[in-house]
């Protein structure tokens, strides 16, 4: 049996989440108000985690997208940069 596996370019994410409504839309999954959100009642399959590295003034910042990886035919794949 074929397995597939899904790599991303960590140097070429930018944080824009696109992947995060892609995967929201194509499974309708609500998106809730900041106060609903405080009461637990969020789901996401798709993240993107922000990392800061370093101390101020001399930090940066990467993105880690964190794929669920179930799809057949991912809809975050499309829209990633």
């Amino acid at each position: 049996m074929t397995r597939w596996g899904m790599v991303i370019d960590l140097d070429r994410c930018t944080g824009c989440a696109a992947c995060e409504v892609a995967c929201k839309s194509e499974n309708n999954i609500a998106t809730v108000s900041p106060d609903q959100a405080d009461m637990g009642r969020t789901m996401a399959w798709m993240k993107v985690m922000a990392q800061v590295e370093g101390e101020f003034p001399n930090n940066t910042m990467r993105f880690l997208p964190r794929p669920c990886m179930h799809c057949d035919n991912p809809p975050c794949v499309r829209v990633c940069p």
